[in-house]
């Protein structure tokens, strides 16, 4: 018998994927087969703002961020289609969230080496049709700096998410309700069990999350399309 493959495990990282994973299925839920029901969207207000985080988390942790980069541009290959089927898109016209995260990846790149050049990507969310736009790019850029001054970070987030109410997002301020947890992982307060507790499969559980996106998306339309 092998070594089982196991490593030293972030267990509030992993509260945080499973709250986003559940957030955002029950946001795409709602969108496609109760558009009524708005406590559904409301909740799934809480999915973007932690995979941004959990993205700025990857980069910190990382030891091979081309792998990492190559994940994500992977994963929104695979995701593209059942995207813009969900959202009744053509492939071409809006890029899903993956394509957002990356935006923010190579900006958050850029800013940790002191280049201005974290302005391109930061453009290209506002001219290049990605899932929530520059909002996008501009949490991840928020998030990032919740881990050097969480108060700076912390009151602009909030100020961004009430302010786009005046631009027709109506739930967007509900998103300000995943930052209390943020807050509590970002000072080691969220997580159970032993910190020093092992994990067996981890490359099965990363990659379980990264899967999820496109294969819970291709469920959510199927269904849908026979119901």
């Amino acid at each position: 018998m092998g070594i089982p493959d196991t490593r030293q495990y972030d267990w509030g990282r992993e509260i945080l994927k499973c709250v986003a994973v559940v957030t955002m299925t029950v946001d795409h839920v709602g969108l496609l087969f109760f558009p009524d029901v708005t406590v559904l969207r409301i909740i799934g207000r809480l999915a973007f703002p932690l995979f941004a985080y959990l993205l700025v988390l990857g980069m910190r942790s990382t030891r091979d961020l081309r792998a990492y980069f190559n994940r994500l541009f992977f994963f929104a290959l695979m995701s593209q289609v059942p995207y813009a089927l969900v959202n009744g898109v053509q492939p071409w016209e809006k890029l899903n969230i993956f394509a957002t995260l990356i935006l923010g990846m190579i900006m958050v790149y850029f800013i940790e080496r002191s280049s201005l050049a974290f302005i391109v990507p930061l453009i290209a969310s506002v001219v290049v049709p990605v899932d929530f736009g520059v909002y996008g790019t501009a949490t991840v850029l928020l998030l990032y700096l919740i881990g050097k001054d969480w108060r700076m970070g912390s009151v602009i987030f909030v100020l961004i998410n009430l302010v786009l109410v005046l631009y027709g997002a109506t739930y967007q301020p509900f998103a300000i309700l995943a930052l209390p947890l943020m807050l509590m992982h970002d000072r080691g307060k969220l997580g159970i069990g032993s910190p020093e507790a092992q994990v067996k499969h981890p490359r099965l559980r990363k990659y379980f999350f990264y899967a999820y996106y496109p294969l819970h998306l291709t469920a959510l339309y199927a269904l849908k399309v026979l119901v």
